[in-house]
């Protein structure tokens, strides 16, 4: 079986689920790193795992999304002497290395999936997991800098909790084995032995003997030399296994036959899938190879989406069902509108509602630029009233509803943005001067500061805008602006979509 076949072999293992939460904290304990790092607009972070076989890359990026890239090769071989009647079998100075990243916008699954089953870089996954939760506040500048710090020091050295070397089960070995773990068969004296290396952190080797209940710790190594002890822990590992498993399936024939040729053959497996090279050629995918990951996006945004209108219908039942009343369902139907005015301002006074002069007081607050939270403390009414007083649902005795006024989804869309267009226009010109969205921010806010006008700007809509300049989008609307100011950035804002556009097209 061919490299390309043997991947799809362990891709269509796990189309249905992804592998084992403790499979995965295993091998990204063993041969994963996490990171933060600083960036010029502020942090950076995610999860790499570096391999020279993708099927393991492959299987984790269509759960969890990712790119895989290819690590520079110096492809140089120089053919073992010793084998050199086996065209099939090569000594490599060097085997193409291949990277699965997943970054920041894709990583939450992934953490969510694994954060309970990490051992050795917890501490790590725990910063991933808090920094991911303000990413995008720029006032956080300090919690960012303190778990960037921690990030970075214990990848440097990290010391395991101990409580979490409980987590251990075969799951766990499973994955640190298809990390860190070698099949060894000398061929000559037909002797073998199974080990894992943890160098940095051999407690954790002690543990897994403890589980195990065989082996020995050696050197940084936990060693399985005897036979029967090899069998035993092949048979509780070898289905959970993916980048090792046909060097597995080798040694268990290996050491199950007496016929020698058989044994030479196991042994010439299990070299070849050390030092065999393989040539991916589908990288960095955008959306192939992770059609799961999409899935499980798509699954969970309609979920929140369901969630979100049984909740609404749930509020508007109930509130339907106050008021009905005890079966009143057609009152007030014929009644004149006069009538009606009357009865529901004797209603609300009879109740002890809200009264004319509340009614003012309200009207008052909302001019002087108060929240509904405040005015309903102040007044101990309910929100709700609040906000049908300033709509103009509740009125006083003496006046009349105003019809209300239907509104373009220009105007919906301009009473809901929190940045002005004056404010817009700067960000543009900042972005085409290169200025940092960071920088742009900050700037804005002390002019607000200065100004006394509430901040409502976040890192976001600063970044909102320079993605829509640079595909060529105008942020704002040609009512906002004079017919000449207006054409005048949409020209600007072309020829800066231009030239960002070759600028990307020249680095590929």
């Amino acid at each position: 079986m061919n490299i390309k076949e043997d991947n799809l072999l362990h891709l269509n293992r796990y189309k249905i689920e992804p592998p084992h939460p403790s499979y995965i904290a295993g091998f990204i304990d063993g041969d994963g790193c996490i990171f933060i790092r600083k960036i010029k607009d502020g942090y950076q972070s995610g999860i790499t795992l570096t391999q020279c076989r993708t099927n393991i890359l492959q299987v984790l990026r269509y759960h969890f999304g990712g790119s895989i890239t290819s690590s520079k090769n110096r492809n140089n071989k120089t053919k073992n002497k010793k084998n050199q009647e086996n065209d099939y079998y090569y000594k490599y100075n060097k085997r193409n290395q291949y990277n699965l990243l997943v970054r920041s916008n894709e990583y939450e699954i992934l953490l969510n999936y694994i954060k309970e089953s990490i051992i050795i870089k917890k501490i790590q996954i725990d910063c991933l997991y808090e920094i991911y939760k303000i990413v995008n506040q720029p006032n956080e500048l300090e919690k960012k800098e303190n778990y960037y710090t921690l990030c970075l020091n214990n990848n440097i050295k990290t010391n395991i909790i101990e409580e979490n070397l409980s987590k251990i089960n075969i799951q766990y070995i499973q994955g640190l084995f298809d990390a860190e773990g070698c099949i060894f068969i000398n061929i000559e004296k037909f002797s073998f032995r199974l080990s894992i290396s943890q160098k940095n952190h051999p407690n954790i080797l002690d543990s897994i003997k403890q589980f195990l209940g065989f082996g020995k710790v050696y050197n940084y190594n936990f060693i399985i030399y005897n036979k029967n002890d090899c069998l035993k822990f092949i048979n509780l590992i070898k289905n959970g296994l993916i980048v090792k498993y046909n060097q597995a399936c080798a040694f268990e024939r290996f050491l199950t036959t007496n016929d020698k040729s058989i044994k030479e053959e196991m042994y010439k497996i299990c070299n070849e899938e050390k030092h065999k090279i393989e040539h991916f050629t589908e990288i960095n995918k955008q959306t192939e190879g992770k059609e799961g990951y999409l899935d499980m996006i798509r699954l969970r945004e309609l979920k929140q989406k369901i969630s979100k209108e049984i909740i609404v219908k749930q509020i508007y039942k109930e509130k339907s069902e106050k008021m009905k009343g005890n079966g009143n369902h057609n009152f007030g139907k014929k009644l004149s509108e006069e009538t009606r005015k009357k009865m529901s301002t004797s209603i609300r006074d009879s109740k002890g509602g809200v009264t004319d002069d509340m009614i003012i007081q309200v009207r008052n607050m909302i001019q002087e630029e108060k929240t509904n939270c405040e005015i309903a403390e102040l007044l101990d009414l309910p929100k709700y009233t609040i906000s049908r007083i300033k709509n103009g649902n509740i009125i006083c005795r003496n006046e009349d509803k105003l019809e209300k006024k239907t509104f373009t989804q220009e105007e919906i869309n301009l009473s809901k943005r929190k940045i002005q267009i004056d404010e817009i226009l700067f960000v543009i010109e900042k972005c085409i001067e290169n200025v940092k969205p960071s920088i742009i921010l900050t700037t804005l806010i002390d002019i607000r500061d200065k100004n006394n006008i509430k901040n409502t700007l976040t890192i976001d809509i600063i970044k909102n805008i320079k993605r829509n300049i640079q595909k060529n989008k105008i942020p704002f609307y040609p009512s906002e602006l004079s017919y000449e100011k207006y054409n005048d950035y949409k020209e600007r804002i072309q020829s800066y979509a231009n030239e960002y556009n070759k600028c990307n097209e020249d680095n590929l």
